[in-house]
């Protein structure tokens, strides 16, 4: 999706009048990259009795453990309380888990101190957040969770990081270069454009999932409202909120041409799962996580709840690129904007298009950034 030419003062317009005591941030600034790259094994979710933020909520329960204070998750974009997020999952067909979220090591389980083992970047961004634009890179083969921990674990402190590039899950350049960038046709008024392109030598396919959830602000105080996520047609998806009032999240057509399909569960923790004792909703936090990689029936069949997923399943040939469109906006009778006649056009044909730097055949290179530490 390329950005429209404005005028020289169009951001200027947008931000007028913005001040820090709240005034216009209930405008432009309602909606923006507001998420965290990590909620979990963070002191902001520690509740253990002798401080272990690491151990008491460890990666391996993020997928299945609401959160109180705040979310995490790829591409992640919320009204600014974090009350309504949206983010990205992907499935790559070999995983043992939905990639919801970035994975690193915490401070015991790596030789050089807590370290994220992913390749992602923030590329653009303007300051009403009008447009955004971001970038990760998904092997196409398993991704080698055990394999980073046993590594860094065995490694001692003079010795260099094990990153995600020396396990060789990119060689060959079997990666996915996924982009999605963030819109404002107004202060709410939200186009999520995903762009899918294949790295690699060979046709593959990829499962993608646009995911939309409340914070759960309703389990904590008794009495306190629950919103909810319903299905009011095959691609639309109607939010009720308190405070934010109504909304609609559409989910275009897949690159040929057929709808996602809807998932629905509630963003509530699988006591089963982690404590093993009975649970509230037989749809927890990873129940659209369990279902799209094992096929359990963990999605609620009524299509409502308070988190959902827009499923795709994306085959893209080599060198080629795919795009999803959603919108998030009021009620209303506008139709998405229907991406661009080239979309799955060759990535070297595409105006404008670059090849992201990342590994060759025959010279493994580095991305162009290294990891980061949390």
């Amino acid at each position: 999706m390329t950005a429209r030419p404005e005028s020289p003062g169009a951001e200027r317009a947008r931000m007028d009048g913005v001040d820090q005591d709240g005034g216009q941030l209930a405008g432009w600034h309602l909606w923006g990259p507001y998420m965290s790259e990590r909620q979990w094994g963070t002191v902001r979710e520690d509740y253990s009795a002798g401080g272990g933020a690491w151990s008491y909520l460890p990666h391996d329960h993020a997928r299945s453990r609401a959160y109180r204070w705040g979310e995490d998750g790829l591409a992640g974009f919320s009204d600014r309380e974090q009350r309504l997020c949206l983010a990205l999952a992907l499935w790559n067909g070999r995983d043992p888990i939905l990639k919801e979220r970035l994975f690193g090591l915490t401070g015991a389980e790596a030789n050089h101190g807590e370290d994220v083992k992913e390749y992602w970047w923030y590329l653009d961004a303007i300051p009403s957040h009008a447009w955004n634009r971001w970038r990760y890179h998904y092997p196409q083969a398993a991704f080698p969770y055990e394999d980073l921990r046993a590594e860094n674990g065995r490694r001692g402190k003079h010795d260099a990081e094990y990153e995600l590039l020396d396990t060789g899950v990119f060689d060959e350049d079997r990666y996915w270069i996924v982009e999605v960038h963030y819109a404002k046709a107004g202060p709410t008024d939200v186009l999520m454009s995903v762009q899918i392109s294949n790295a690699g030598p060979d046709l593959e396919t990829l499962h993608v999932l646009p995911t939309a959830w409340f914070r759960n602000t309703w389990s904590w105080d008794r009495g306190a409202p629950k919103p909810e996520l319903f299905a009011t047609g095959e691609a639309t998806i109607s939010i009720s909120h308190p405070s934010l009032g109504d909304l609609e999240l559409l989910a275009g057509p897949g690159s040929d041409g057929s709808g996602p399909t809807l998932l629905f569960c509630d963003n509530e923790t699988n006591q089963q799962r982690l404590h093993g004792v009975a649970q509230s909703t037989p749809y927890p936090k990873d129940g659209i996580n369990d279902h799209v990689v094992s096929n359990a029936g963990t999605v609620n069949p009524a299509r409502r709840g308070t988190k959902c997923a827009a499923w795709y399943r994306v085959p893209v040939a080599a060198g080629a690129t795919a795009e999803l469109r959603l919108r998030l906006r009021p009620p209303g009778p506008s139709p998405i904007p229907r991406p661009r006649s080239d979309q799955s056009s060759s990535m070297s044909s595409r105006p404008g298009a670059r090849r992201p730097t990342g590994s060759t055949p025959t010279s493994p290179r580095r991305p162009p950034h290294r990891t980061r530490r949390w």
